[in-house]
């Protein structure tokens, strides 16, 4: 048994430390020989060189901690026994995955790499949250439980307790920190191509108000100050949430949705002038929508409402002064100040914006109705089995022409079967009468383009980014069939909102004997995985990317979700492999192979966007087939495939 646990500790540090390095370096080394153009590094290499060092000084900092007090490697796989909340494990909750970011970034600046700065060292630390999410965070809990801590530039404790000011200092450290990083890179870069005016015609006649710089200015000190006066951990971990959700989501939409307000002129001088000229150093033109102005400064004014409820109407009478000084200014458009407002309120309302969604999705999780003709049965979530195929061919076919609609067909109907047959044998057909699994639905697009790719190359590029982009949208809606259905369901939580289940022919109750009891929303958690996965795809279809690049990083992005998702499911059906899922290492194996595909030599892409009668009609047909396939069946027969639900006689 030892000698298998040193034989098992070897393999995996070696895969750790040779190969999945290795693979990063050619990844980076051959996108960069790609031709693809990537934003310029904007470093000089001694930067990259203090990167890289302070990174590895962090993970052998944690390492001899994990080995001196922990009594162990740091390797997930073999843990420590021990649990260590001491060393630099008391300041950062993972300082070795911390610092191997770092040493990935270090290095793409030292030798210059645009690649690995911009694409394998964002999609590193993906992979490494991914990883904490969907496996060593949940595992960690449920070993050491109460025992955890929360490091000092962590996420604060969801408990009462009064908080330090060291406390209140860090995390506003940690809240505001990423998005200061984050910004200050990306106004070093170029305006993107493609960028729209935000203005419109009339804002061009506001005048600009010398004075309301001072008003604008003091948004900065605002930002800061406001969450010192929170007082408890909990209050801390709201808005530590609050901000890394606007953080993310503020420049999810710059990037995909890019537009730009340029920074119109001050007429004043003096120190108006000088005031306006240190502001713009810190502002970028298409870093406007929506205004982080505006979102920081809402939240301040919660957190000192919260704290001076006496001076409400003041905070929030400043709070609207200083939007109106983003467009008085000259610095935002109407727009901006707007979007800002909208993700401020969503962002730090978001427990209650779950809590909503969650209800939704409850409600339609125990929505299962049927619809009898004779010995046919149409149950309910027909509707979102067809919609989920006509809305995926529909966009294929706009993205790359209508000339491909006989290939995609093609694809797409080996595929559907392919998903037909890998859920009745991985997932037991006896149980399942009609089950379909998405790796099935992967695997049979992969064959049928090989097929296609073995008399047509080119065809074969085309129709496999077409596919790559109009999968997530597709699956997306195709959740919601899930939710119907019962399948993708998820394990008991229990603090987070659940879904309660207790329609008896849901999975959920007939399969899973889950009825009543609260379970994650893995739909859910699939359907904002998907759309973000196809907000990215669709970015890459805009900026010039080679039809293998924006394939690979859909194996790449959907492997990181559904790896996440699959930690949080609870179908009894699936069998596990070394504590995690089958479907947890087929999306290792997929990011993997993702990878690979995108080192690929492949064809620029040119969006289409034709749509053609033939087009349309091949589309519903497609919602059709895979709505009869996935939602009609013949509740009275006994042949085998004649049933969709559990539990029919």
């Amino acid at each position: 048994m030892a000698l298998n646990q040193r034989l098992g500790q070897m393999l995996y540090g070696s895969f750790f430390v040779i190969l999945l390095p290795a693979l990063l370096i050619a990844w980076a080394w051959r996108l960069d020989q790609s031709g693809m153009t990537f934003w310029p590094i904007p470093w000089q290499p001694w930067v990259g060189m203090a990167l890289l060092l302070a990174g590895l000084a962090l993970m052998l900092v944690a390492m001899r901690a994990l080995w001196m007090t922990g009594k162990g490697l740091p390797m997930n796989a073999y843990p420590p026994p021990h649990y260590v909340a001491d060393s630099i494990y008391s300041v950062f909750s993972h300082p070795i995955y911390l610092g191997s970011i770092g040493v990935v970034g270090g290095i793409s600046i030292t030798v210059n790499s645009p690649a690995g700065l911009w694409v394998v060292t964002p999609i590193m630390a993906l992979a490494v949250t991914a990883l904490v999410v969907g496996y060593e965070g949940p595992w960690l809990r449920e070993r050491f439980g109460d025992r955890l801590h929360s490091p000092l530039l962590g996420l604060p404790a969801d408990h009462p307790d009064k908080a330090s000011w060291v406390r209140r200092l860090a995390a506003t450290v940690v809240a505001l920190g990423p998005w200061a990083i984050l910004y200050s890179i990306f106004s070093m870069m170029p305006i993107p191509e493609g960028a729209r005016e935000l203005r419109l015609a009339w804002e061009y006649q506001i005048p600009t108000v010398n004075w309301t710089i001072w008003l604008y200015s003091a948004a900065y000190p605002l930002a800061v100050m406001g969450p010192l006066w929170l007082r408890t951990h909990r209050e801390l971990r709201r808005y530590v949430i609050s901000a890394w959700l606007a953080t993310g989501l503020g420049f999810s939409w710059m990037m995909f949705f890019l537009g730009r307000a340029a920074l119109l002129p001050l007429s004043g001088n003096g120190l108006d002038a000088e005031l306006s000229a240190v502001n713009r150093l810190l502002d970028a033109e298409w870093l406007a929508l929506p205004s982080f102005h505006v979102i920081w400064v809402i939240f301040a004014a919660y957190c000192l409402c919260h704290r001076f409820r006496i001076l409400t109407p003041a905070w929030l009478f400043i709070a609207t002064a200083i939007g109106v000084s983003c467009i008085l200014t000259g610095s935002h458009a109407v727009v901006d100040v707007v979007g800002g407002v909208l993700v401020g309120l969503l962002c730090w309302h978001h427990a209650a914006v779950w809590r909503g969604l969650v209800h939704y999705a409850e409600v339609l999780g125990n929505s299962w109705t049927a619809i009898h003709y004779g010995p046919i049965r149409i149950i309910s979530h027909a509707l979102w089995s067809g919609i989920a195929a006509t809305v995926g061919i529909l966009l294929a076919i706009w993205l790359i022409g209508p000339e491909f609609i006989g290939e995609i067909a093609w694809v797409f109907s080996i595929a559907l079967l392919s998903a037909g047959a890998w859920g009745y044998w991985l997932e037991g057909g006896t149980r399942l009468s009609r089950p379909f699994g998405y790796y099935g639905f992967l695997f049979g697009a992969i064959l049928g383009l090989c097929v296609l790719a073995f008399f047509d190359l080119s065809a074969a590029h085309d129709v496999m980014a077409g596919f790559a982009c109009a999968a997530p949208p597709a699956q997306a809606i195709g959740r919601l069939r899930c939710l119907v259905q019962g399948c993708c369901h998820g394990k008991p939580v229990l603090k987070a909102p659940g879904l309660c289940i207790i329609n008896p022919k849901s999975r959920v109750t007939a399969l899973g004997g889950l009825q009543g009891v609260p379970i994650h929303p893995t739909q859910l958690y699939s359907i904002i995985g998907n759309l973000l996965i196809f907000a990215c795809l669709w970015r890459l279809w805009h900026c010039g990317a080679t039809t293998t690049f924006i394939g690979g990083l859909y194996l790449v992005f959907s492997s990181l979700a559904r790896f996440v998702e699959e930690c949080y499911r609870g179908e009894p059906q699936t069998f596990r492999i070394f504590d995690l899922a089958i479907y947890q290492w087929l999306a290792v194996v997929l990011f993997l192979a993702g990878i690979v595909v995108s080192m690929v030599d492949g064809i620029v892409v040119q969006i289409a966007r034709s749509m053609t009668l033939s087009g349309v009609l091949v589309a519903v047909a497609a919602g059709l087939l895979a709505a009869f396939l996935m939602s009609v069946d013949f509740p009275g027969s006994q042949r085998r495939f004649s049933r969709l639900t559990v539990g029919d006689a």
